[in-house]
């Protein structure tokens, strides 16, 4: 610290409270070793402490430390930082372990005078008494000064001694009789100079100086902090006024100031509520000028915007900025002003998607209108049209109908519907916030395409609804699908997922939020024959069930319930997709795969091997062979002429041998086949026992 470091006792060699004669003896003797470009001898610097760190003597310094030491308020700014022996019992031997370069063992002796350690181990200050006043003095220093030095012991230590009833002591130690200063002097005088330093070479942030000093009680307080005020205010003040020109010379050019104030201003701001409250009248004063300009950027920039019928969503842009006024302000009459200004862009952002629903309303309206007026007319004729009453006649009801949807000028409709719902506004209804609002919107719409007799135009519209993506709070990072039993208990992850586990199939996608914000999110599942899934008693129309998710910015997972049974698997063995969709258009869609079971797929297995074992059995092994030999026998056993009895005997015993053998091989076969089979069906009996699903 270079008021330390360079000050001038040290420049001289001398502690606080040297007399005159002896600071001009050592200027006189310093100069004279240094144009003699000698060694200055110990006794002249001896008090300069070389182990606090380097320092730079010459006749130019000297001069320097002789001129900072004339004036009465320059020798106590000087004293301030630099070591005082005011009690020469304790200091002397302080001094002795500094001039040997023992820096901690001088800390120590002073430490040890001005703080004490309970039993729980904490360290409390002592009270400022005639034995110590001086050791808070140069303990101050030390810390100031030393590597691992404390700051808010230096500082507070400092503020303690200033506070005391022994500053006269170390005041007539450095001046004579004739200055006169008090406490609060003194400790503005060494705070401003501290303060300057720091702000000088960055040693601690301003934050964490204005926390120690507002920690703490001492009587120039409150006037040092009105001096750290001023900065900060005047740089806010210059950067409002810098906002409300830009604003003035180009109103478009509002939103861009308005912004830039709030980021050049924010760190300002922080900084002015870590020294005082944000109910002190000097904050609440320049947030809510801040506040307000940036809210009166809002307004021209808006005002502007909608002059010039603007293509850019300057209604968001414009609450955005009165948002950001709105977390400034303190002042009621602020805030109110904010709030009016929020509600009037909340009705100005909903203004299309209100005319819209208003204009399509009174098209409802006005057919129905004319379908009742129409369907009573009718009734009244039966009633009393005597042909009609007797059957003569009767009543052509497809002309009826067709003079209920003629009753409404569809072409007039159609033209106002491009002019209401122009690109431009169907975005702006697509970005509002207004769930409600939106669901009617559109189920009129779709009341418009089932009655009108030129459907096209609200078909072409509907369809660029769809395709325009809504402005969701959150981004999907990645998905999962999920699989739960009918109490939400998680079954088994399996990829994919297995029949005889498969239940409430749902998703859970991974997000990021960028606001606090209600959601509907919409799901279709659609089915391995690509049709949709879905319930005619809950599903919503066109969907196959919905979730009203309610997030904020610490938002990780939205979890959308699962579709399905809780008693068996509704799901077809096949591949299968969850479509996500927020206001018609489809934000995110995720495949998953439905099959059996290995433990499934073998059960079928056995079962194909026990048919197969019984197929075996009931096989009649060399069939064809058996009956050729059989037929051979037979004709063997008929009568031939001139064949003797003894040759017809032989022929008979040698097909029956040949008989014999067929069938044995039969036999063989069949044993050979069944206890091949039956280690094929153990296999398959084995795998069932050991399979993990």
């Amino acid at each position: 610290m270079q008021l330390i470091q360079n000050n001038p006792y040290r420049q001289l060699g001398l502690l606080v409270g040297a007399t005159a004669r002896q600071e001009n003896n050592h200027k006189t003797k310093i100069n004279q070793y240094l144009d003699a470009e000698n060694e200055i001898p110990a006794q002249y610097v001896e008090y300069g402490f070389g182990c606090l760190g380097e320092i730079e003597r010459t006749t130019e310094t000297i001069s320097s430390a002789m001129a900072n030491l004339t004036l009465g308020k320059d020798r106590i700014s000087s004293a301030l930082f630099w070591f005082w022996n005011g009690n020469p019992i304790t200091d002397e031997a302080a001094f002795d372990a500094l001039r040997e370069g023992d820096i901690e063992t001088a800390f120590q002796i002073w430490d040890k005078l001005i703080t004490e350690t309970n039993e729980d181990g904490k360290r409390y200050w002592k009270p400022v008494t005639l034995k110590n006043f001086s050791a808070f003095h140069n303990c101050s220093i030390i810390n100031l000064i030393k590597s691992n030095g404390n700051l808010q012991n230096a500082v507070v230590g400092k503020l303690y001694f200033l506070q005391s009833d022994f500053i006269d002591n170390f005041i007539s130690t450095v001046v004579d009789g004739t200055h006169k200063t008090s406490s609060k002097e003194l400790q503005l005088l060494f705070l401003n100079q501290l303060h300057s330093e720091i702000e000088k070479h960055k040693t601690i942030s301003l934050e964490k100086f204005i926390k120690i000093l507002t920690a703490h009680e001492f009587v120039a307080k409150q006037d040092f902090l009105k001096v750290i005020l001023e900065k900060p205010i005047n740089q806010i003040e210059q950067k409002i006024e810098f906002a409300k020109n830009a604003r003035k010379v180009n109103k478009a050019n509002g939103a861009k100031a308005a912004q830039e104030l709030f980021d050049s201003t924010s760190n300002a701001l922080i900084q002015l509520k870590s020294i005082i409250s944000s109910n002190d009248i000097k904050y609440t004063s320049i947030a809510d000028k801040i506040a307000n300009e940036i809210l009166q950027c809002s307004i021209d920039y808006f005002n502007e915007e909608q002059d010039l019928d603007s293509n850019v969503d300057y209604i968001e842009t414009a609450m955005r900025l009165a948002q950001l006024a709105d977390k400034i302000a303190i002042g009621s009459l602020t805030k109110d002003r904010i709030r009016d200004s929020i509600e009037t862009l909340e009705e100005m952002k909903d203004r299309e998607i209100s005319r819209a629903i208003d204009f399509l309303e009174s098209v409802k309206e006005a057919y129905e209108t004319n379908e009742r007026q129409i369907r009573a007319e009718i009734k009244k004729i039966e009633q009393t049209d005597i042909l009609i009453r007797t059957g003569q006649r009767t009543i052509n009801w497809s002309a009826v109908e067709d003079n209920i949807k003629n009753s409404i000028d569809w072409q007039k409709v159609n033209e106002l519907l491009v002019e209401i719902l122009s690109d431009k506004n169907l975005k702006k209804i697509k970005e509002s916030d207004d769930a409600e609002q939106k669901k009617a919107f559109l189920e009129l719409m779709n009341w418009v395409k089932g009655n009108s007799l030129r459907s096209s135009t609200i078909s072409t519209i509907i369809d660029k609804y769809k395709k325009i993506p809504p402005k969701l709070p959150f981004k999907i990072l990645s998905s999962y699908i999920t699989n739960t039993d009918k109490e939400s208990k998680s079954l088994p992850e399996t990829n994919p997922l297995y029949k005889k586990h498969t239940r409430y199939v749902g998703i859970k996608i991974n997000v990021e939020c960028y606001e606090n914000k209600t959601i509907t999110i919409y799901k279709k599942y659609i089915g391995t024959n690509g049709k949709l899934s879905f319930n005619d008693k809950v599903s919503p129309k066109g969907y196959t069930n919905s979730t009203i998710a309610t997030i904020n910015t610490n938002t990780k997972v939205i979890d959308l319930s699962g579709w399905g049974n809780p008693n068996s698997c509704t799901y077809e063995i096949g591949k299968h997709r969850i479509e996500l969709y927020v206001d018609e258009f489809m934000i995110h869609s995720k495949e998953f795969i439905v099959d059996l079971a290995p433990s499934e797929k073998l059960e079928i297995e056995l079962k194909k091997a026990d048919d197969r074992l019984k197929e075996i059995k009931n096989t009649d092994y060399y069939k064809s062979e058996l009956e050729t030999a059989n037929s051979e026998m037979n004709e063997i056993q008929e009568f031939h002429l001139f064949r003797s009895s003894s040759t017809k005997q032989n022929q008979i015993l040698e097909q029956q041998r040949k008989i014999e053998s067929i069938q044995n091989k039969a036999r063989q076969e069949k044993e050979r086949l069944i206890e091949q089979q039956n280690k094929i069906i153990y296999k398959i009996k084995s795998d069932i026992q050991n399979a993990e699903y």
